[in-house]
C-alpha cells in the first residue's frame, strides 16, 4: 500500500446505480454511509470494503439511483397466488364475510418488487468503482505531500549541518570568555587556573547542544525511512515530528548564539509546515 492522503473523491455508475465516495481528514477511520431504503441490508458490506482498503479518514459512500433511471414495479405473482389461497382458506375455515380484493392484496407489500432490486447487482460494479478512484486520488495527493515533506526534511538536514559546524566553531571562543569572566568576577582572590578552566567547562557543558543535535539527526534519518515505507505513516510521522520540535527547543534555550538561533527559527518554520502536511496523510 502507498502512503495516502485523507482527501479525495471518486465516482462509480454501473447500470441504475450511481455511488459517490469522499474523502476528509479525520484523526481515526470515520464512514458515513447513505443508501436507498431498499438497499439497507448492503450497508455492513459496504462499511467491510472501506475498511479493507483505507485506515483513516473521514470517508462518505453515498448510493442514488441515476437520474436518468425510472422505476418500475414488478409483482411477485406466485407469492400473491400463495396470499389469495392462504386468504380464502382461512375465510372458508373461519366463515368470514367479505371479499378478497385486489386491495386485500395491495397491503402485502412483499410481492412488490422494484426493478431496482432487480439490479442490486450493478451495486458491487459501482461501489468499486467509485473506491478505486477515490483511493487513485488519495494516493497521488499522498505522493505530493510525501515530496514536499521530503524537500523539507532536505532542508532541516541542511540546517543541522550548519548547526554542528557553528557548535564546533564557538566552543574555542565560550571557553576562552567564560574564562575571562570567571577572572573578571573573581577579582584579586587567587584561584588556580585548572579550577577556572574546570568551572569553565561546565558552564560550557550546560550550553552544549551536541546530544540534541544527535538526537535531531537520528529522527531526520527515521522520518527519511518512514518516507519510504508503504503503509499508513501519518501517526508515526507525527511522533517522530513532536520529537524534533522538542530537539529544536531545546537547542534553541541553550544557545545565545545570533547564527544558531536564526538556524532554529528556520527549522521551527520547517516543522510547523511538515506537521500540517502530515494532518493530510494516512
Amino acid at each position: 500500500m502507498l502512503p495516502q492522503s485523507m482527501t479525495g473523491y471518486g465516482r462509480g455508475v454501473a447500470g441504475n446505480i450511481r455511488v459517490e465516495a469522499r474523502s476528509f481528514n479525520h484523526k481515526y477511520l470515520d464512514i458515513q454511509i447513505k443508501i436507498p431504503l431498499f438497499l439497507y441490508y448492503y450497508e455492513n458490506e459496504i462499511r467491510k470494503l472501506v475498511k479493507s482498503r483505507f485506515s483513516r479518514g473521514h470517508i462518505e459512500i453515498s448510493v442514488a439511483r441515476t437520474e436518468t433511471d425510472t422505476v418500475q414495479i414488478r409483482i411477485n405473482k406466485p407469492l400473491a397466488v400463495e396470499y389469495y389461497n392462504a386468504l380464502v382458506s382461512l375465510k372458508n375455515e373461519l366463515s368470514l364475510s367479505g371479499d378478497i380484493d385486489i386491495n386485500v392484496l395491495a397491503s402485502h407489500r412483499d410481492i412488490f418488487r422494484s426493478e431496482e432490486e432487480a439490479k442490486i447487482e450493478y451495486m458491487n460494479e459501482a461501489l468499486e468503482a467509485a473506491l478505486l478512484e477515490l483511493e487513485k486520488m488519495r494516493t497521488e495527493e499522498g505522493r505530493n505531500l510525501i515530496d514536499d515533506i521530503a524537500g523539507r526534511v532536505q532542508l532541516l538536514s541542511r540546517y543541522i549541518g550548519d548547526v554542528g559546524e557553528r557548535r564546533n566553531g564557538i566552543i574555542a571562543d565560550t571557553r576562552q570568555s567564560l574564562l575571562e569572566r570567571l577572572k573578571e568576577f573573581i577579582g584579586d582572590i587567587t584561584m588556580d587556573e585548572s579550577r577556572l578552566v574546570q568551572e569553565a567547562a561546565v558552564l560550557i557543558e550546560r550550553s552544549d547542544i551536541t546530544e540534541e543535535i544527535v538526537r535531531f539527526r537520528s529522527h531526520i534519518s527515521h522520518i527519511g525511512n518512514v518516507l519510504k515505507t508503504g503503509d499508513a505513516i501519518g501517526k508515526k510521522l507525527d511522533f517522530l515530528v513532536q520529537e524534533l520540535r522538542r530537539e529544536v527547543n531545546t537547542i534553541g534555550s541553550k544557545t545565545n548564539d545570533i547564527e544558531i538561533a536564526n538556524h532554529v527559527i528556520e527549522m521551527k518554520h520547517e516543522i510547523e509546515k511538515i506537521k500540517e502536511q502530515i494532518q493530510n496523510l494516512q
